[in-house]
């Protein structure tokens, strides 16, 4: 796989090191990489003030070929889209208006979750979970895979034989090796990644079901037989949270309790068992009396009756 060179961070590594006419043209495309995405070799010199041959000697500067190079190397960096292009904004010093922010994203996304959720997937979701022989959870990346490994948590205290797989190739592997009476519970937000696709894929083939949390109207979605909707759109800050990731951990929530509740007295017992050897964990030991000797010069003298 070719690597994606990351232009923006070139050019702001390289300031300073430009000729005069070459940081003219610098200072345009970071103020405006989109529109230094667009523009012609005309329109970028004319907004920077220089002649065309700076913009060629700028692009040569970088290390591209021609500003068509540098232009393509440019559109790789702007897919991120403009909040990860921009400088981002001062930070606010105040921590009861931060935190006030922060919590107000987290809580309208698990309560926009809470009031899309779908209460009939929801239930066959958990009467899947609660019968099945095995439980397979896949979520690949930083997100899906926090929220999936925070889902295995949850379920292997449920009595249930569980494993979480962030790696494409495990999850291929698991998946061959499933069958009729196992589960797959892929969480994914895009709905799109390739790799769980194809290993969701391979587990059905072999007869195990697919519960899926993800995005509505995604190939995700489609493939699942029971799908479990969440359509929670980001924050444009990209310093906040991500709603999505804790709105499915919301959601995996509702499932393990649902799961806890229905499995009854065998998940009472081991969550009982669990608590009960915990205790000597979470219990502060006293320390122990030291048995050596007190010094002598330490000891309190008697007087002699």
């Amino acid at each position: 796989m070719s690597t994606v060179v990351d232009i923006i961070s070139r050019l702001r590594a390289m300031a300073g090191q430009f000729r005069p006419a070459e940081a003219e043209v610098a200072k345009i495309v970071l103020e405006d990489p989109f529109f230094a995405g667009r523009a012609s070799i005309a329109e970028l010199a004319d907004r920077a003030g220089v002649s065309q041959p700076s913009v060629t000697r700028f692009c040569r500067a970088l290390g591209c070929e021609s500003l068509r190079d540098f232009k393509f190397k440019l559109a790789q960096n702007l897919a991120v889209g403009t909040n990860y292009i921009k400088q981002p904004e001062r930070l606010d010093d105040d921590v009861a208006h931060l935190a006030q922010r922060v919590m107000n994203v987290i809580l309208d996304g698990i309560a926009l979750a809470r009031d899309q959720l779908d209460h009939q997937a929801v239930r066959q979701a958990i009467e899947i979970i609660a019968e099945t022989r095995r439980l397979d959870i896949y979520g690949v990346g930083g997100a899906s895979h926090g929220v999936a490994m925070d889902a295995y948590y949850r379920f292997f205290r449920l009595d249930i034989p569980c494993a979480c797989y962030g790696d494409n190739h495990l999850q291929r592997m698991s998946a061959s090796t499933l069958g009729p009476g196992d589960t797959v519970l892929a969480i994914c937000n895009s709905g799109h990644i390739r790799e769980v696709l194809e290993s969701a894929e391979i587990a059905q083939q072999y007869g195990a079901k697919l519960i899926a949390v993800t995005k509505s109207d995604t190939p995700l979605a489609r493939l699942a037989d029971v799908p479990v909707l969440v359509d929670v759109p980001e924050d444009p800050d990209i310093f906040k949270p991500t709603a999505s990731r804790l709105a499915q951990i919301a959601v995996m929530d509702v499932l393990a309790t649902g799961v806890a509740v229905r499995r009854g007295a065998v998940v009472h017992e081991k969550l009982r068992r669990i608590r009960h050897n915990l205790i000597p964990v979470h219990a502060i030991t006293p320390q122990p009396r030291s048995t050596e000797p007190t010094p002598k010069s330490h000891r309190r003298k008697r007087s002699r009756t």
